[in-house]
């Protein structure tokens, strides 16, 4: 009797949770940090600096011989292109503002490693916004990432996750191409007031 009664209360504490999860990270996505959205409302992005650390975590070497220093100039190229072509004049004020981008880790996938492993690649950075005159800051996220993941399978799901992979995979410059894009877009969003 009392563990009927018991299962009823555990499963309504479990919908309970389950809702104020929902809420809180529903919460999160709706809402930003009004000091943030004052900071980027007057504001235009007319200048993007690509840098990395100088110990950027990376990968290991690859087995075509790109060197991790090597992996990381090409990324810093492909973000610093598009970057500057997708986020200048971004958001749209008056006030001229420079986008600092501060790599921190970058791991790129082998094109072996990539379609017979279907290893994922993804950067992680510093974004900094600060006003083209002066320099002063305006805004800055510590951690924004950009990945392109591989396919996995499991069992059979293996060969067709080569396929896949094969397939989708047209080079390593397009690799790091799609890296950027998917980083320039995470960037985008945090520029975005709403």
């Amino acid at each position: 009797m009392f563990s009927k009664c018991g299962d009823g209360l555990n499963g309504a504490w479990k919908v309970l949770f389950a809702i104020v999860i929902a809420s809180v990270v529903l919460t999160g996505c709706v809402s930003r940090d009004p000091r943030l959205l004052d900071a980027l409302k007057g504001v235009r992005v007319t200048e993007v600096q690509v840098e990395a650390t100088p110990d950027v975590g990376t990968g290991w070497p690859m087995m075509n011989g790109v060197t991790p220093q090597q992996q990381v100039a090409m990324i810093v190229q492909a973000v610093q292109r598009v970057a500057s072509r997708d986020l200048k004049g971004y958001p749209g004020g008056p006030n001229p503002a420079r986008l600092v981008i501060t790599l921190q880790q970058a791991d790129l996938a082998s094109m072996p490693g990539r379609i017979i492993a279907g290893n994922d690649s993804w950067i992680v950075g510093t974004v900094r916004l600060e006003d083209a005159r002066t320099g002063r800051l305006i805004a800055q996220n510590p951690r924004i990432q950009g990945s392109d993941k591989g396919i996995h399978g499991d069992g059979l799901g293996v060969i067709v996750a080569v396929a896949i992979n094969a397939a989708i995979s047209k080079s390593q410059e397009a690799l790091v191409e799609k890296l950027a894009i998917s980083f320039t877009r995470n960037v985008k969003t945090w520029l975005t007031p709403k």
